[in-house]
């Protein structure tokens, strides 16, 4: 175990080496200051486990340096024992106020500085315990329980802006931790330097690449204001190279500003993650941070409701039927998801479930269901289905693997099986998307490319994946009949699958003029309220005069 450190600090030699021989059969190791100018630049060096500080001395005075000691964090919870002949009251009270924690008198008891040092020790080690776990090692900053603490110790409304590093863990991940804490490092001195003149503030190193800055100043900033600052500190980090030992750093910054009591921090954090969703360089209001709070209300509701469904089996399958214009039959189905609520009312999977699910970690449990009934749709009634995938379904390794393990495992059953891939602009990896559709088509699967034409299309990626059937976006059909730039697309949607050998699919067929048109052109298939909406039930007949109402 290591020494423990003390401190001593009188004007006088023979007080010093005194406390020394009283204190020598301890297990100490010994530091000594003859004022307290001394003494304070000893204790930012040193960090002693406890101070014996005189009162009285040249330059400055024990009442002074215990005072300046209380004002660093980095040392202002070390005990300090005012070794001191003073017997008036007032000056023990002015002790007390700045900072000393108890008192030996002059000339001291051998035992009784033993037993004091000792225990004050002891309370160090507990005290440095606290700082270990509220100080952030690189920096030496305060971290995010510091913080929380301060938070919650506040009677006061307080000012906090959040502060962060884009693209942090890129850097981490290309230069390696020991660069990343050098930049920690400059990063925090020039945060200090920056917002030094903003009164008085306390810097927080919360986490890699965060800080949170607290202004305890009495008047409180203006919304102008606070955007103000939020876009000079932006800008002033444009064009500011943060210099390391041996590489310089461009920064990008986002940054967030809220006021209140308690729940600061959350509603900063809930800034920061809007601002960085929506690519802002900066946000902050009550109005933004009542929207983004109403939507996680709603989303935190719908998982409550993704969970109870997952549970209760109320994710079920609706057929939408896909007519074909040649034999005037259904004989196709796609599949639509659809869950009931506890009252058994239908939830349509509008952005607030899929987002909740997406974020909720329910997505692919709600997709494996869905091809799990779909297999069990197909025994039952021999007809074709499709169920919609996008490329990002298909590159996550564990949806991947279920998918294709599904289709060996039923593979009696997927000549009948579609996939309708959506045209994903956010596709990483074509590869495995191909290779993905190489073994699905291998095993009888069909492909199809939904929403065809819908301003992101790659024909010669269209042409890799070898589609059976090509799905052309509703908004060309829904303008069919208006605009002869949509007619025209279409037409040309037509030949090209022609020239591939791919069935094509005209969606949100909604009227007989529609039908007509789509008929002249040679659609092979018809989808939309013309024919029927989606149900559980499959609607097996097409019979006209009866549509509208079905």
């Amino acid at each position: 175990m290591l020494s423990s450190k003390v401190l001593i600090v009188d004007d006088i030699n023979v007080n010093r080496m005194a406390i020394k021989l009283s204190l020598r059969d301890g297990d100490y190791q010994f530091f000594e200051a003859s004022n307290g100018k001394e003494a304070l630049s000893v204790a930012i060096k040193e960090r002693p486990d406890v101070i014996l500080m005189d009162a009285m001395m040249p330059e400055m005075d024990g009442f002074e340096a215990t005072k300046k000691i209380r004002e660093i964090e980095s040392i202002r919870r070390i005990p300090i024992l005012m070794i001191t002949a003073l017997e008036d009251i007032d000056d023990k009270i002015k002790a007390l106020d700045m900072g000393v924690n108890d008192f030996i008198s002059k000339p001291f008891d051998k035992t009784e500085l033993i037993a004091r040092c000792k225990s004050y020790i002891q309370i160090s080690k507990l005290n440095q315990q606290y700082s270990l776990a509220t100080i952030n090692p690189i920096t030496e900053l305060p971290n995010k329980l510091a913080l929380q603490k301060d938070i919650t110790s506040s009677k006061d409304e307080m000012e906090l802006f959040l502060i962060k590093v884009d693209n942090f863990d890129e850097n981490e991940n290309f230069y390696g931790n020991h660069i990343i804490e050098e930049l920690e490092r400059a990063f925090s001195t020039l945060l200090q330097d920056y917002f030094n003149d903003f009164g008085n503030i306390t810097l927080y190193h919360t986490s890699s690449g965060k800080y949170a800055l607290i202004l305890n100043n009495e008047k409180k900033l203006t919304h102008d204001e606070a955007k103000n600052h939020c876009i000079n500190f932006i800008e002033s980090m444009k064009k500011t190279e943060v210099s390391t030992k041996d590489h310089k750093f461009n920064l990008n910054i986002t940054m967030s500003y809220s006021q209140g009591l308690k729940m600061i921090y959350e509603d900063a954090n809930a800034l920061l993650n809007e601002a960085l969703a929506r690519k802002s360089e900066y946000l902050l209001g009550v109005d933004t941070l009542e929207g983004i709070k109403d939507r996680l209300r709603k989303n935190l509701n719908m998982i409550e409701q993704i969970k109870y469904a997952i549970k209760n089996d109320l994710f079920i399958p609706h057929f939408q039927p896909i007519f074909n214009n040649k034999t005037k039959s259904i004989y196709k189905y796609e599949t639509l998801i659809r869950m009931k609520d506890s009252d058994g009312n239908i939830i349509y999977p509008g952005p607030y479930l899929l987002e909740a699910a997406k974020k909720g970690r329910f997505y692919t449990q709600i997709t494996k269901i869905i091809i799990n009934k779909v297999f069990d749709k197909i025994r039952e009634s021999d007809c074709e289905f499709s169920i919609n995938l996008s490329s990002l379904d298909i590159e996550d390794e564990q949806m991947g693997a279920y998918l294709l393990d599904s289709i060996k495992k039923n593979s009696d059953l997927t000549h009948k099986l579609i996939f309708e891939l959506l045209e994903d602009k956010d596709t990483q990896d074509y590869e495995v998307v191909n290779n993905f559709i190489k073994i699905a088509k291998k095993y009888g699967v069909k492909i199809a490319i939904d929403d065809f034409g819908s301003g992101y299309s790659n024909f010669m990626r269209i042409l890799e994946f070898e589609p059976d059937i090509i799905k052309i976006d509703g908004s060309l059909i829904e303008d069919i009949t208006t605009n002869k730039t949509a007619r025209n697309t279409v037409e040309m949607i037509k030949l090209f699958a022609d020239k591939i050998g791919a069935k094509t699919v005209a969606e949100y067929v909604e009227n007989e003029e529609i039908y007509n048109i789509i008929n002249d052109l040679g659609i092979d298939y018809s989808q939309g309220y013309y024919i029927a909406k989606a149900t559980e039930k499959l609607v097996k007949d097409k019979v006209f005069d009866t549509l509208e109402e079905a």
